[in-house]
């Protein structure tokens, strides 16, 4: 395989740099059989990833996905992997085989729909995340709160984005309500009728770097991925109760004209935040203006609520401390029915290593 180094410039509009580099070049020490490349979307139980010389489908092994964990041990789009059979797949001849997904610099998750203890990877390898609301009644505080605790969770910087200003007479109340409920985390305002808005977009995402575009169906991300990229994503018109339609059916990872990368990603009916293995249960670390306030309150395990010497209640909005308090609750439920999961998982492990490793019997069929 050529030298990781000489790839700089033709991965590098994918976002490869020199430490990519040196990781991968780590891994293979140099073999001749494995290309690297970047999943940039994700088919079920297959791949598609983009290296220097084009794109082609991948697929993990066998035993990758019986030794899995769970969907964090396997490929997600923003993914660096090393590949065999690249050039095989190039010529149509069967899917690449990924050989090893280079450590993530992070990693955006949540907690599968409908399941307690299931994580399912979003993306990876982000530089921001932005949270996509519109102007026009989608606006959700607590669902706001869920989409930013994600991102806090992996270590990604975020940036709301207020879509479709020119269908409200003034914006203005909107994004000040964004700003109270959402200390600290920059608002941009966009129209894509005018384009107000867009340049300042732009600015946050430079080339090389990767956003990924959250947010509920129908709030404009595919229309606006349409203005950044300069091609046609499918969109769909405003329902007549002026709430958008449902068109993103699966993560993607596009490069714009300008050389930033763009993750979409469809709209989601369940937003269950994923417990990390090191967290600490501090539900506070999401909600900055709740963590300052309760360094004055007369009890350090004050949960803000019927606690005498309290400092946050009565300063902090009623509705943004119904929704710390909810998403605490739901945190300390998740982590609980993910630690039984684990539990149960272990020792299932554990009998099956116990039962393979156990001496046979003479006529025991291995």
């Amino acid at each position: 395989m050529p030298s990781k180094i000489s790839l700089l410039d033709t991965l590098g509009p994918l976002g490869w740099d020199a430490a990519w580099a040196a990781s991968a070049h780590e891994r293979d020490a140099g073999s001749t059989e494995t290309v690297a490349a970047r999943i940039i979307a994700e088919h079920r139980i297959s791949y598609q990833a983009t290296g220097a010389d084009g794109t082609a489908w991948c697929e993990a092994t066998g035993r990758a996905f019986h030794q899995a964990t769970d969907k964090r041990d396997l490929p997600t789009v923003g993914d660096w992997v090393l590949l065999e059979r690249w050039a095989e797949s190039r010529g149509g001849a069967g899917n690449a085989v990924v050989r090893e997904i280079l450590p993530r610099r992070n990693l955006l998750v949540r907690r599968a729909a409908g399941e307690a203890s299931v994580p399912q990877p979003m993306a990876a390898n982000l530089d921001l995340g932005l949270v996509m609301t519109s102007a026009n009644g989608d606006l959700s505080a607590p669902r706001l709160d869920r989409y930013l605790n994600l991102l806090r969770d992996a270590g990604i910087p975020a940036v709301v984005v207020l879509s479709k200003i020119d269908l409200v007479p003034d914006p203005a109340p909107v994004i000040a309500e964004i700003e109270a409920n959402a200390p600290g985390v920059r608002v941009i305002a966009i129209s894509l009728v005018s384009a107000t808005g867009l340049d300042a977009l732009r600015a946050l995402v430079q080339p090389r770097a990767t956003a990924v575009l959250l947010g509920s169906s129908g709030v404009g991300k595919s229309s606006l991925l349409n203005m950044l990229l300069g091609t046609q994503q499918a969109t769909r018109e405003i329902r007549d109760d002026d709430k958008g339609r449902h068109t993103t059916t699966r993560r993607e990872l596009f490069v714009a004209g300008d050389g930033s990368l763009w993750i979409d990603t469809p709209g989601m009916r369940e937003l269950g935040r994923w417990a990390r293995d090191d967290d600490d249960d501090e539900e506070e670390d999401a909600f900055d203006d709740i963590a300052e306030l309760a360094e004055g309150c007369k009890f350090r395990d004050c949960r803000h609520e019927a606690e005498p010497g309290c400092a946050v209640r009565g300063v902090v909005g009623p509705d943004r401390l119904a929704s710390f308090h909810k998403l605490a609750d739901e945190h300390t439920t998740a982590a609980a029915d993910q630690k039984t999961a684990r539990r149960i998982a272990e020792t299932q492990h554990a009998k099956a290593k116990r039962y393979v490793t156990r001496p046979g019997k003479p006529g025991d069929e291995r």
